[in-house]
C-alpha cells in the first residue's frame, strides 16, 4: 500500500502523519500507528505498530523509546497523550 492508498483507506491526511527519523519511522499522531520506512525510502504501511501497545509493553518497546531523538519526543508524547496515556516512566 502507498500512501495515497493508505489516506484513501483510512481517510487521514498527510497533516496527521510526522516523521520520527530517530527509529526510521513515521507515525499517525491520531491513532498511533507507526510505520517503518523502508531501504529504498517508502513507507511500509502494511508493517504497522501502535505507539500505545508499545508503550504498555515497556520491555519489549524500550530500545525504541531510548533511542527517539530530543526533537522526535514531543511528536511521540503528544500522541501518546491524546491516546489517554499521562504517566510516562523515566525511559521517555
Amino acid at each position: 500500500m502507498n500512501l495515497t492508498e493508505y489516506m484513501d483507506t483510512t481517510g487521514f491526511t498527510t497533516k496527521d502523519l510526522s516523521l520520527l527519523p530517530s527509529v526510521g519511522c513515521v507515525i499517525n499522531t491520531q491513532n498511533g500507528d507507526t510505520f517503518p520506512i523502508m531501504s529504498d525510502d517508502n513507507i511500509d504501511f502494511s508493517d504497522s505498530m501502535n505507539v500505545k501497545e508499545m508503550y504498555n509493553d515497556q520491555f519489549n518497546s524500550e530500545e525504541w523509546f531510548t533511542s527517539l531523538h530530543t526533537c522526535d519526543k514531543p511528536v511521540v508524547y503528544n500522541t501518546l497523550l491524546n491516546l489517554g496515556i499521562t504517566t510516562f516512566p523515566t525511559f521517555f
